[in-house]
């Protein structure tokens, strides 16, 4: 679409801009908050966009996984709204995309099986624990008479 000669991608959001310094900074501390349902904040320039395509990502130089450990996402965060997401899927199931997978490194790689799941840990899994944690700790557990688990408030009963 053409508006006032100036050409607006379709997959853009239509945001009037990039993002202030100040809220560019809030997604910096927490760059959860940067995926919504309504769009994707580069947090390198601050704009907003439905997919975050390595496209994109090139023009300032970075992968889709230099983006994602500079800025503390889990390596397999989807960089775009639920609905694209969701279509990607869609289309991949019906296309028989997982069928056509030949190669699965945890099978084939004993180093891998041997390292069962262990990665490091990101600046979002590090914010979402540190959530959970303030969460549960305000539920405080103790075991009842039968030795189950139970709140405080029904522990001394």
């Amino acid at each position: 679409m053409i508006e006032m000669g100036v050409r607006i991608s379709p997959r853009r959001s239509r945001s009037s801009g990039p993002l202030s310094e100040a809220a560019l900074a809030a997604y910096h501390r927490d760059p959860r908050l940067a995926i919504t349902e309504t769009g994707v904040v580069c947090l390198v320039c601050g704009h907003s966009f439905r997919h975050l395509t390595n496209t994109h990502l090139r023009a300032h130089g970075l992968t889709s996984d230099e983006y994602k450990a500079r800025f503390g996402y889990n390596a397999r965060r989807a960089l775009m709204v639920a609905a694209v997401r969701r279509t990607h899927s869609e289309n991949a199931s019906r296309s028989g995309l997982a069928l056509r997978i030949r190669r699965r490194p945890i099978i084939d790689d004993i180093e891998l099986r041997r390292l069962g799941g262990r990665h490091r840990h990101t600046l979002e899994e590090a914010l979402a624990r540190r959530e959970r944690g303030q969460r549960q700790s305000t539920l405080a557990l103790a075991r009842d008479q039968r030795g189950r688990f139970a709140s405080l408030a029904g522990a001394r009963r």
